[in-house]
């Protein structure tokens, strides 16, 4: 290297090193990873209990919505395919699917909602749902995660992993929601007008208590939600 070149690569390396700053300060304000860039700063497990949350809230959406699947998982209209990649239903096939895509030249600044909606199988077309008949809703299409993770697995997770599954859970519940084109003051039974960082303080208090270590997270999350739009509405004077 001759010595015209040094200042000339040292630029290149100071410029480089900001971008990398801005991009870390700019996912950092919320402490889980808005981006592909940081989505693939992340640990295995870190990725996994995201993609884990994602797949939860999805589920949580489905059990909550008011209409009728007309379709069972594994048909191509139904309603998780315009959230989920092809393959099977698994947080591993979407880490697989999203860290592809997150690879990809140009895609590192994309947001992860954005991200999860490019890699999802379907674009087009709309969901086969309709309104429940006059006997309620029936149970079909409704069931494509088996409740497995429960509080006292979620607490023995590190802080940033349990960060990332509440992140995750956000993100799969709305996007369900935008799917199936569910009004918001219905949707917020799934997930309280609250951030996510209020939303973990009040899963891990109620986590703690005894009564609740083999409940699965699905359902004491919806707990945790109910009473935080109780406590919202007090507040509020009922609004």
């Amino acid at each position: 290297m001759n010595t015209q070149q040094a200042p000339y690569l040292g630029l290149l390396g100071l410029i480089a090193l900001i971008g990398i700053i801005c991009d870390v300060a700019a996912d950092g304000r919320n402490s889980v990873a808005q981006s592909c860039g940081h989505y693939l700063r992340l640990s295995d497990a870190t990725r996994a209990a995201l993609a884990t949350g994602y797949l939860e809230g999805v589920q949580a959406r489905l059990k909550q919505e008011r209409r009728d699947m007309l379709v069972p998982p594994e048909d191509r209209d139904h309603p998780i395919w315009w959230v989920l990649p092809e393959g099977e239903v698994s947080s591993e096939n979407l880490d697989s699917a999203l860290t592809v895509f997150c690879k990809y030249t140009g895609n590192k600044k994309t947001n992860l909602p954005v991200a999860f909606s490019s890699i999802s199988e379907r674009k087009d077309g709309k969901p086969r749902v309709a309104a429940a008949s006059a006997e309620g809703r029936s149970d079909t299409g409704r069931a494509i995660l088996v409740a497995s993770l429960r509080c006292s697995n979620y607490l023995s997770t590190p802080e940033n992993e349990k960060a990332h599954f509440i992140y995750g859970y956000s993100l799969g519940a709305k996007a369900i929601g935008a799917a199936l084109k569910t009004s918001s003051e219905k949707w917020v039974a799934v997930w309280p007008d609250a951030d996510n960082q209020a939303v973990k303080a009040n899963l891990d208090a109620v986590c703690k208590q005894s009564r609740y270590p083999d409940e699965s997270i699905r359902d004491v999350l919806s707990l945790v939600t109910a009473q935080m739009r109780t406590e919202k509405r007090v507040a509020t004077g009922g609004k």
